[in-house]
C-alpha cells in the first residue's frame, strides 16, 4: 500500500465499447475521451476543482475483419494540448458509476458527468487539440492479421509506478498516431477506474 491509498476521494468506474470501427480509420482519430471539470471562472475565494486520479485503464482490442500486418498500427493515450481543454463530441456518452453507493448522485468530476467513446468513426475533435507526446502506446501490429484476435492493454498505478492525473481542464484520449490498415475493422472496450480527489 502506498501513500496515495490514504488520500481521500470518491472512487468511480466508467466502461464502454465502440461499435464496429470502419476500415481505414484516419490518422489521429479520437476513439475515447475522459476529461476533468475545469476550475470555475469565479472569484478567488471559491474552491478550485479537485483533480482526477486515473488508477487503472483496461482496453480490449478485438479484430472483426482482418487486415494485413503493417507497421505503425497502434493506439496511444494522450492528454490535450494545455490551450485546448474542450471535450470532443459525438460517439456514445458513458456515465460513470460510483464504487460506493453513498456517492451516487455526487460529483463525478467529469466534464458534463460523462466520458465519450466512438461508434463507427472517430469522435469529432472540434476545438480539442491533442498533445504531441503519448503517455502510453498500445501496439497492435502483430494482432490484426486474424479475425477474432483479441489483445488486452492494462495500465495500473501499482504495476506502472504512478497514476495518471487529470488536473482541472485536462482531457485524456485514446487515439491512433497512424491511419489504420485498409481492410481492418475492429472494436475496442475501455474500462477506467478513477478517483475524484477531495483536495488539490
Amino acid at each position: 500500500m502506498d501513500a496515495d491509498d490514504y488520500i481521500p476521494g470518491h472512487a468511480w468506474s466508467v466502461t464502454g465499447t465502440t461499435g464496429t470501427m470502419a476500415a481505414s480509420l484516419a490518422q489521429d482519430a479520437l476513439v475515447f475521451a475522459i476529461g476533468a471539470v475545469a476550475n470555475p471562472a469565479t472569484p478567488s475565494n471559491f474552491l478550485p476543482r479537485a483533480p482526477l486520479q486515473i488508477q487503472a485503464i483496461r482496453m480490449i482490442f478485438t479484430v472483426l475483419t482482418a487486415g494485413a500486418v503493417a507497421a505503425g498500427q497502434s493506439l496511444r493515450l494522450f492528454k490535450n494540448s494545455p490551450a485546448a481543454g474542450v471535450m470532443p463530441t459525438g460517439g456514445s456518452s458513458l456515465t460513470p458509476l460510483p464504487k460506493r453507493t453513498k456517492d451516487q448522485g455526487g460529483d463525478t468530476g467529469l466534464i458534463g458527468d460523462i466520458a465519450r467513446i466512438a461508434t463507427t468513426a472517430g469522435l469529432t475533435a472540434g476545438s480539442f487539440v491533442r498533445g504531441t507526446v503519448p503517455l502510453a502506446t498500445f501496439d497492435l501490429a502483430g494482432t490484426i492479421a486474424t479475425s477474432g484476435t483479441r489483445f488486452t492493454f492494462e495500465f495500473d498505478e501499482h504495476n506502472n509506478g504512478n497514476s495518471i492525473w487529470l488536473d482541472p481542464g485536462e482531457i485524456l484520449v485514446v487515439s491512433n498516431p497512424a491511419a489504420f490498415q485498409g481492410t481492418l475493422t475492429w472494436q475496442l472496450t475501455v474500462n477506467v477506474d478513477y478517483r475524484r480527489r477531495d483536495t488539490v
